[in-house]
């Protein structure tokens, strides 16, 4: 490698160049591979655009808080207006803490696809009539 430094570059700025890429090459390659990898995800992400539909107060079939405590979270199963059931999770305490045998969702459309997303939201959402 030396060698072919020398040649482009000649052989003082070869040394230095050489040393150079020795101590601090590996990391610059692993700053550009990390950037190559970075945008890839960033770009091929695809982002769908989501319409709110309504709020929704459903009943719950099960309520498991997460790590055993309420406030670090919950994972729900609610019984859905057509017949189905979905589980929704939540890593907000305050939310969490709001779940009974009802909670608050609010319904989420996806324009491009159709498909439907639920999140659970504070139960003054389900009663301001939105």
């Amino acid at each position: 490698m030396l060698t072919i430094l020398s040649k482009l570059f000649g052989p003082h700025r070869a040394v230095t160049i050489y040393a150079f890429l020795q101590t601090r090459g590996i990391a610059i390659l692993g700053a550009l591979v990390l950037i190559a990898i970075v945008s890839g995800i960033y770009l091929s992400a695809s982002v769908e655009d989501h319409e709110h539909e309504a709020f929704l107060t459903l009943p719950v079939l099960s309520a498991t808080p997460i790590n055993g405590d309420i406030k670090t979270g919950i994972i729900i199963s609610v019984r859905l207006p057509e017949g189905g059931a979905t589980s929704i999770t939540s890593t907000e305490g305050h939310i969490a803490r709001t779940v009974t045998t009802q909670a608050c969702v609010e319904k989420r459309v996806y324009v491009a696809s159709g498909e439907a997303r639920y999140r659970l939201k504070l139960p003054n959402k389900c009663t301001a009539g939105e």
